[in-house]
């Protein structure tokens, strides 16, 4: 099965467990949190430690963290590790320039793949002690608009000791406050926003506005912005309803509904291009009313769409999404020409 194949069967949701994080190292143009993608589309999370033109860190997807370890040259702004992935030795490379890294994981066949991460740390957000206090952390919780969010997890993890956290969740105007253990050494903070849209549960793990391993001493700020960008989301798979239909998927567009706020709390229509040997990909979860419209002999045209919910061919259906096993979210529609 190929390295891609592998990475589309993971859910497009954040990781259930904390990422284990390195020990706090020296302060380095590359060290901290980044956030990207792998390929343009696959959900990449990675964390740098460096110690002089050493680099060691942890690189997540497909709801896994790997180690990695290798080099990094400041004259060049270029990282260069290895990690193992199905048993086979992978090697990313990548150029900084400002607070993005691009460049490419290259397989051990040679394939090339493109990786682009953006440095996650904001600067000067949540500095450490900042109305804290001595073994406390605390923070607020907000969507991009400002608006606080109540219920959400937060947690402590310190970065030395197995199995150490603290747990606490914010009240109505996201607001939180978590002791932790009177223990040296520093701590990771994280949360996880839970809920449910379209009848289909649904977690997002937060990075605080200030990712970097704060002094359980000296207490710290942090806190956490819930961004549209970051909604949980699904793949929407489409199929010909039989052998005769005539689709050309160059030109095939699906305008989407919300039937209620979708994972990203839009409830405006929007319209997605077919994106060939994909489908439709990254639409947030909820439950829409679907229409789609091709071009064919050069005149575009409603399609006839039937979905799991409406089964019944109409100009726009009801759909949802449902839960695979092996694709995660997906909203199935079947198609045909008028």
């Amino acid at each position: 099965m190929t390295h891609a194949r592998l990475l589309s069967l993971a859910l497009l949701v954040l990781p259930v467990a904390p990422m284990s994080a390195a020990l706090a190292a020296p302060a380095s143009t590359l060290g901290g949190a980044w956030k990207g993608k792998l390929d343009g589309f696959y959900e990449l999370d990675a964390r740098f430690t460096v110690q002089g033109s050493s680099v060691t860190g942890v690189l997540r997807f497909a709801k896994t963290d790997f180690p990695f370890k290798g080099t990094w040259d400041a004259a060049k702004n270029l990282v260069t590790f290895k990690y193992t992935y199905a048993k086979e030795v992978h090697t990313v490379k990548a150029t900084l320039k400002g607070s993005t890294l691009t460049g490419f994981n290259i397989s051990p066949g040679g394939k090339q793949t493109a990786v682009s991460l953006t440095r996650v740390t904001a600067a000067g957000a949540g500095k450490a002690g900042a109305n804290a206090g001595a073994y406390v952390m605390t923070g607020v919780v907000r969507d991009d608009k400002g608006n606080p969010i109540a219920g959400v997890e937060v947690f402590a993890d310190h970065t030395a000791y197995y199995n150490m956290n603290a747990v606490g969740k914010t009240d109505a105007q996201g607001r939180y406050r978590i002791p932790l253990a009177q223990q040296p050494g520093t701590w990771n903070a994280g949360a996880y926003l839970r809920g449910e849209v379209g009848g289909q549960p649904f977690e997002v793990r937060l990075s605080p506005d200030d990712d970097t391993p704060f002094d359980g001493s000296k207490g710290a700020v942090r806190n956490f912005t819930f961004k549209a960008s970051n909604a949980p989301s699904g793949k929407v798979e489409t199929y010909a309803e039989h052998s005769n239909v005539e689709l050309d998927y160059g030109s095939l567009e699906f305008t989407f509904t919300p039937e209620g706020p979708n994972a990203a709390g839009n409830t405006t229509p929007f319209t997605r291009k077919y994106v060939e040997g994909v489908g439709v990909p990254a639409i947030p979860l909820g439950r829409y009313k679907v229409s789609a419209t091709q071009v064919l002999n050069g005149v575009r045209q409603q399609l006839l769409l039937s979905s799991r919910q409406q089964k019944n061919g109409a100009t726009s259906v009801l759909a949802e999404f449902t839960h695979d096993s092996h694709y995660g979210q997906t909203l199935e529609l079947f198609l045909k020409n008028p």
